[in-house]
């Protein structure tokens, strides 16, 4: 097979042509000028990022032939192009999923005890070594901690959570970033000149978002658009090829929205269904899109779209509030959850772009209560009579209505029913008080029931009360008992409580014939005619 796949072909082979990973090869390039290698090192991050391809370009610098250890491998020395082919007896590639056993890592130990052949360094790179057992893990902690001189082991994973944290900490951690739109977008570029192929810049852009930050994936995509056999290829070729929808339609479906056509929503929406493209993915699409438009609206500056879609979408910000694009992702994260747990997804999905297309009118309903928080009942009223005007917004003004009802009965119940509070109108209510007290805390209103009232005054009330544990419950929750009050009279109240506990008479132990005949006589005279014993 004569043909080379582009994410082989254009696979980096120095430390430069490493993409977004400058945190990691800066530290590596210094490692080597420094001369502080360590013995085991852990790549971990999302695929396609360039764990594997980084790994044999530290171990090409540190076996080059030629100049090395370097941070700039010639590539053409014995070592470097064995390694680059992947065939070096001394730079050895390990599947940790097909050698995830304990006998496995029992044979690399043994290999472990001969020297390089024909390099300064013995590397093992284990890929996706979290698929090693827990068994192989502990095999291999000793000889990871302790390697024979001139080992180093570099392990790459997907998954670091999966290795175990005695393997973590005796390596050094180097977490890779998904490479950034731009970046893969830069590159895609420079392989269709080399190429010699004819692309448009946004359908790269649309390539590179595919591709979910994965340069070896945004390859692979690059191989089969190329596959499709065009002299030029445009954005229209891309979005054909892998059944992704149009900006056009969400730029449709936004102006749409914006002009309350529900029935041109309902329209695109089953001509999209129709050409077979999932509607979930669909959904997916729209959000982004207006993700796209809420970070342009608070002046964030998006990545992800090329320059001629980000002023289309600039323009259509105008038509929007932030609170308008934010009630459309709510709706529209609802809805993919309503389509999942349903039988009928289409008629979910018509049911929340009708919803879309009434946004006009939520947006009036808005403005409704912001009304009548900021002018009462005059704004409220003001902000109705305008909406009247208006066509269409019969379900708005009824439920405009029963504010303004609620409201009037607020105002209504805020006007004083009693001037002043005494003690006969106090008790008339008492149970009332007791009651609602109960509501909000129960103890709280068995400690007020059982106290007494000694004096109402001035609209303050003193209660006294016998039992210290209730005295100070009552004291420390005082405004809780006055804020009731204080609402069901529509005064403002102030409530004291006075702590006197009950007297009671000396109790005589062990009390005498004497004693008894001072509080009972006859009870002394018959314990004496009797000549009972007193216990």
């Amino acid at each position: 097979m004569s043909y080379l796949v582009l994410a082989r072909k254009y696979r980096p082979q120095t430390f430069e042509e490493i993409f977004a990973q400058e945190h990691i090869t800066k530290i590596l390039m210094n490692t080597i000028e420094l001369d502080r290698t360590a013995h085991a090192y852990l790549f971990t991050g999302p695929r396609g990022v360039g764990k594997t391809s980084l790994a044999r370009i530290f171990a090409k610098s540190l076996n080059c032939l030629t100049n090395g250890p370097t941070i700039s491998p010639c590539n053409t020395c014995q070592n470097c192009t064995e390694i680059t082919q992947g065939i070096s007896a001394d730079v050895i590639e390990i599947d940790g999923a097909s050698n995830a056993g304990v006998e496995d890592i029992r044979e690399l130990q043994k290999e472990l005890m001969y020297s390089p052949s024909n390099s300064r360094y013995k590397i093992y790179i284990i890929d996706e070594v979290h698929m090693l057992s827990k068994n192989a893990f502990n095999a291999l902690l000793k000889t990871l901690e302790e390697p024979p001189e001139n080992i180093i082991f570099i392990f790459a994973t997907t998954e670091p959570h999966k290795v175990i944290p005695t393997i973590i900490s005796r390596c050094q951690r180097f977490d890779f970033k998904r490479i950034p739109i731009p970046a893969i977008v830069a590159r895609l570029n420079e392989i269709c000149k080399l190429e010699e192929i004819l692309i448009d810049n946004e359908a790269l852009f649309m390539i590179a978002k595919k591709a979910d930050g994965s340069m070896r994936d945004a390859q692979s995509l690059m191989d089969q658009v190329l596959a499709y056999g065009r002299e030029h290829i445009s954005l229209t070729d891309v979005l054909s090829i892998f059944g992704i929808v149009h900006y056009d339609i969400y730029l449709k479906i936004i102006n749409f929205i914006a002009v309350k056509d529900a029935a041109g929503i309902i329209k695109l929406l089953h001509d999209i269904l129709e050409k077979g493209n999932d509607i979930q993915e669909f959904l997916n699409g729209l959000l982004d899109y207006i993700r796209n438009l809420l970070m342009i609206s608070v002046g964030i500056e998006v990545t992800t779209i090329s320059e001629a879609i980000k002023k289309d979408m600039e323009n259509v910000c105008k038509k929007f509030s932030q609170n308008d694009l934010l009630y459309l992702m709510t709706l529209l994260i609802k809805t993919k959850t309503d389509i999942k747990n349903s039988s009928n997804p289409i008629l979910v999905a018509e049911m929340a772009f009708v919803k879309l297309a009434k946004l006009a009118e939520m947006q009036s309903l808005n403005e409704i209560l912001d009304n009548m928080n900021a002018g009462g009942i005059s704004g409220m009223q003001k902000t109705l009579s305008v909406q009247t005007q208006a066509p269409g917004l019969n379900n708005t003004l009824k439920k405009a209505e029963v504010a303004k009802e609620v409201i009037n009965k607020e105002i209504r119940e805020e006007s004083p029913k009693y001037e002043k509070l005494t003690l006969e109108l106090l008790k008339e209510h008492l149970d009332q008080i007791i009651g609602k007290v109960k509501k909000e805390k129960p103890m709280l209103g068995v400690y007020l029931e059982r106290s007494k009232i000694e004096n109402v005054s001035n609209n303050l009330v003193q209660y006294s009360v016998s039992k210290q544990l209730a005295y100070n419950d009552l004291s420390d929750r005082k405004q809780i008992i006055q804020d009731v009050i204080s609402n069901h009279f529509h005064l403002r109240i102030k409530v004291d409580f006075v702590l006197k506990e009950e007297k009671h008479d000396n109790v005589i132990v062990n009390p005498t014939l004497d004693d008894i005949r001072k509080e009972s006589p006859g009870i002394a005279d018959f314990i004496e005619k009797t000549d009972s014993d007193i216990y």
